[in-house]
């Protein structure tokens, strides 16, 4: 994948399912520098914790200076807040795509393999799946990781899940039910999927295999919202 931040996007024609690579308007910067100082601060802040890392360490795994990123951010506050702004543009990119997918579908089925598409989530950048779980893990400590935590998980995607389910039930497919609750649970499931996907960029196994987990999920929440629970 690019250090320029590359993101899967899919369409739909008469062939199937192609990928597409579209670069997302804004996000990384045409300094390779700087561009590699970002992907190595989203690795180390989202594994290690944003306390217990030092500007020292940034330099040494992008095989750059100290003052090499100090001349790009005066502070590890402001390379904070520039690592979460590129994750916000990504993740929001995506939402973007499944907003458009889901307003045509017709079935439980063709939203849940929307949601569920395996092409698009092994696709996935790694900075994409690194900056939301560091946007969860560091909410408590830093107001803009706050910030991106409730906006993006509990606000804006509530909001998007529930449209779907909504729009699906005036459609007379799914009963009428609870629809901001099972967007709430799929919310928290996607957070712990992607938990669950990062031991790998820490060279660690995963308790689970997390397609075998979105998997699972997938069944679940077809069955949910079928039964109307």
């Amino acid at each position: 994948m690019s250090r320029k931040l590359a993101f899967a996007l899919l369409r739909m024609d008469e062939s199937g399912i192609q990928m597409k690579l579209r670069k997302i308007p804004g996000s990384g910067y045409d300094n390779d520098t700087q561009n590699k100082i970002l992907d190595e601060a989203t690795k180390l802040f989202a594994l290690n914790g944003v306390g217990a890392v030092s500007m020292r360490d940034i330099a040494k795994a992008s095989e750059t200076q100290t003052s090499t990123i100090y001349y790009y951010y005066e502070s590890k506050e402001l390379l904070l807040e520039d690592v979460l702004a590129r994750f916000e543009k990504s993740y929001l990119h995506y939402f973007e795509w499944l907003k458009e997918a889901n307003a045509k579908v017709e079935s439980v089925e063709e939203l849940m393999d929307n949601m569920f598409n395996k092409e698009l989530l092994k696709m996935l950048d790694p900075m994409n799946c690194l900056g939301m779980s560091l946007a969860i893990k560091e909410h408590h400590r830093s107001s803009s990781a706050r910030k991106r935590f409730f906006e993006l998980f509990f606000e804006h995607s509530l909001e998007y899940m529930q449209a779907d389910f909504d729009n699906l039930a005036e459609k007379g497919i799914i009963p009428r039910t609870n629809t901001k609750i099972i967007a709430a649970i799929f919310m928290s499931c996607v957070m712990v999927g992607n938990d669950i996907r990062i031991h790998k960029y820490a060279g660690v196994k995963p308790p689970v295999n997390y397609m075998d987990f979105f998997d699972d999920l997938k069944v679940f929440l077809t069955s949910a919202l079928k039964k109307g629970i």
